[in-house]
Parts: structure tokens; sequence; C-alpha cells
């Protein structure tokens, strides 16, 4: 009786042991499938960056984060790049008929779009986009797993910094 409660024991930590190693080959087979996606749409440059918090460095030096309860987003079509921003303290601007404020809410083509590798293995992206009355960098870095950061540069604005995700389908 003993020997085969040892049997089972010992068989059990085998299924255990065996179910342990086909999970860390999922995760590094989605891990894997997960980079191939956002690497084929940066090469389509068709992708979509959901934004979750900011960082206004205008008002002081250290950063400030606060996290973003709307749907916030920067996305690249083709040729066209769509920025659905926010912009709080003094990176806001009023507008054209200077009543109320509006954030960084564009449709325009794009200008120039530049890629490259940092050293760490991540995307680095820049985009510059020209509207009626302001030019625009966005500075885009994103990871194999998608998390991005987003970094707008302007003429009229200060700079200012975002972070999200890159939504894959």
């Amino acid at each position: 009786m003993k020997n085969y409660l040892i049997s089972i024991v010992c068989a059990l930590l085998a299924v255990m042991v065996l179910n342990g190693c086909a999970t860390s080959k999922e995760k590094a087979a989605r891990k894997t499938e997960q980079a191939a996606k956002v690497k084929a749409a940066l090469a389509e440059r068709h992708y979509k960056i959901v934004v979750n918090s900011m960082a206004d460095l205008s008002e002081t030096d250290e950063k400030r984060s606060p996290q973003l309860k709307s749907n916030f987003s920067l996305e690249v079509r083709n040729d066209s790049l769509i920025s659905f921003l926010p912009q709080y303290g003094y990176n806001q601007i009023l507008s054209e008929a200077g009543v109320g404020w509006r954030g960084l809410i564009l449709y325009e083509p794009i200008s120039s779009y530049q890629e490259g590798l940092t050293k760490k293995g991540k995307r680095h992206i820049e985009i510059s986009v020209e509207n009626y009355n302001d030019t625009l960098l966005f500075v885009i870095e994103v990871s194999a797993k998608g998390n991005s950061n987003i970094s707008v540069r302007s003429r009229r604005r200060e700079r200012i910094s975002y972070s999200g995700n890159m939504m894959l389908n």
C-alpha cells in the first residue's frame, strides 16, 4: 500500500512538472506571436495605440502621470495620422473661436515617417505632421509586447508625453 501511494504521488508530480513545461512553452509561443503581430502592424503602417496615461512636464520638473479614463488614442493608417489625445496644464491652447480648450485632435496626412531600432530592441518611430497652424513631431517607442511611449513636440505647445498599449487584432 505504501509503495502504491508513493507511485501515485510521483506520477502526480511528473504530471505537474510536464504541465509546467508546457505552460512555459505556451508563454514563449504567445510572446513570439505577439512580437510578430507588433512587427507586422508597424511594417504595414496600420496600427492604433490606446493611451492610458500622460506626463505633463510643463508645470514642474517632476513627471506627473494622471491616469486617463476616456478612450484616447493615436492611430496610423497608411499615410494618415489620427490623434485623439488630451492636453492639460500649460499644454492646452485656446480654440480658434477663443471658447473652450482642445487637445491634440487631428486627422492629417503624414509629412515624414522614419522608423528604426534602439539599442534595447524597441522600435523608434518619428512622424511629422503639418496642419493649418502648427507642425507636430510624434516620437513613438514601441516594445515587442506593444507597450508604447509617445512624445509630442510642437512649435506652439510645450512637449507632452503619453504611454499606452498597441491594439492587436
